[in-house]
């Protein structure tokens, strides 16, 4: 039995759920999950999965075989008089006109409305918003609207546990992200006024640079600037397309913990992340690498202390101690910088399918783990790295990554010591 429900966990759900044979529940619902719904060897309640927006239907059929098909499936008999076959047709095309035709009337009066709206419908939607740095004049509330198409999903660039960002370009060449929150993600309106004021004035060099924000009734949104580079997640899927060397990798490591270390000691009070994962690295065009979502954990739980939460995170990626005890500390975050490197060096992500064939809940920290133990590490690496090297600098970074990965949180070391064995490696 498997409760995770109201956690804040985003990605996908392991399709190796559907391999365990003595999981007799899986309730997630009331996430932020995506993707397809795995095919489970009980009967599938539906209600365990709602309130997950990005997530595909349940199946309507309560039951499924082991395959994953319906077994109240019942195959027509072949006695049935044709007179009745006949009436059946009949009636299910009367049906299906009739269907059609009023799907054409909807559509119809849907774009006679859409012509006849007034231009600026969407200035009732929208008005004060606050910046933190200096602007354009040409970002304003009403422009956003226009320039995400009132949050089109043509606009869309990415979703996880808070919201879904789009691309705003309000000028020919100035874009910015914009993140729309979840509704009911908070509490209180003047506690989550002041607590993005705070983060507004945070600056680091690999940082996302949070631009501004917008409260209103209808929608919550926060204005980011805009990176051409993607994100870290995009950046290791496309990693056999490309020519990876050891200094473009341990840049992005060193930047991302460069911007942990900040975050852990020079705010106050410090931030721990709690979703650190490629999809919230974002990168430049020289492939820089900046963290985004920082300080949102909190923002959005107002009303609980900062060290006994629920779970705000992504499945391969928190902590065990974090999973089981909802505790967290900087450690967590630690954690999970850790499987982001292992992610880095091998290619693969951190639940990856040729994960399944060693067992049910294996994820890159066991794999990479059980290589070492067989010292299979040409196996482990990515074939453009371990064939470029230095082979001394990667196995270096790959032990930090072990050490990130421990479940003792006594032992993990401190993102402060994981910049001195960095600061060694570069030498």
């Amino acid at each position: 039995m498997l409760l995770l429900d109201h956690n804040r966990l985003s990605g996908l759900i392991p399709s190796s759920f559907s391999k365990l044979r003595n999981l007799t529940m899986l309730n997630v619902s009331f996430n932020n999950l995506s993707g397809e719904i795995p095919h489970l060897f009980y009967a599938t309640n539906c209600e365990f999965f709602k309130g997950n927006q990005f997530l595909e239907p349940c199946p309507k059929s309560n039951s499924t075989s082991h395959s994953g098909f319906p077994t109240n499936m019942t195959v027509p008999s072949s006695n049935v008089p044709r007179k009745k076959l006949k009436y059946f047709m009949v009636a299910s095309i009367a049906s299906g006109t009739f269907i059609i035709g009023v799907l054409l009337l909807i559509i119809f009066l849907a774009k006679r409305r859409k012509i006849i709206a007034k231009p600026n419908d969407t200035d009732l939607m929208c008005n004060a918003l606050v910046t933190f740095i200096d602007t354009p004049a040409e970002l304003t509330c009403n422009n956003i609207l226009r320039a995400t198409g009132n949050f089109s999903i043509q606009n869309l660039i990415g979703t996880g546990g808070f919201g879904a960002t789009y691309r705003a370009e309000l000028l020919p060449g100035y874009l910015v992200a914009v993140k729309r929150l979840y509704v009911g993600k908070f509490q209180g309106f003047q506690q989550f006024d002041a607590e993005i004021r705070t983060l507004g004035h945070i600056r680091h060099k690999n940082l996302v640079t949070l631009v501004g924000y917008h409260m209103g009734e209808v929608d919550t949104f926060l204005i980011y600037n805009y990176l051409s580079g993607g994100n870290l997640e995009t950046f290791i899927q496309n990693m056999s397309q490309r020519d990876v060397c050891w200094p473009v990798i341990y840049n992005i490591v060193l930047d991302v913990a460069l911007a942990i270390s900040y975050l852990h000691y020079s705010c106050v009070p410090r931030i721990v992340h709690r979703d650190i994962k490629p999809s919230n690295i974002l990168l430049d065009g020289k492939f820089n690498a900046y963290l985004s979502d920082f300080g949102l954990a909190r923002l959005l739980q107002p009303s609980q202390t900062h060290a006994t939460t629920k779970v705000a995170g992504t499945f391969g990626y928190v902590a065990p101690e974090y999973a089981t005890t909802c505790k967290v500390s900087d450690k967590a975050d630690v954690y999970s910088f850790g499987v982001v490197l292992l992610e880095l060096l091998s290619g693969r992500r951190s639940l990856d399918p040729s994960f399944f064939d060693y067992g049910d809940g294996f994820n890159i920290v066991a794999w990479a783990r059980l290589l070492i133990e067989e010292e299979r590490f040409g196996e482990l690496f990515h074939s453009s790295l371990w064939g470029a090297g230095p082979r001394g600098k990667l196995l270096g970074t790959l032990r930090l990554a072990l050490a990130c990965t421990v479940e003792s949180i006594s032992i993990r070391p401190s993102i402060k010591q994981v910049m001195e064995i960095l600061q060694k490696l570069k030498s």
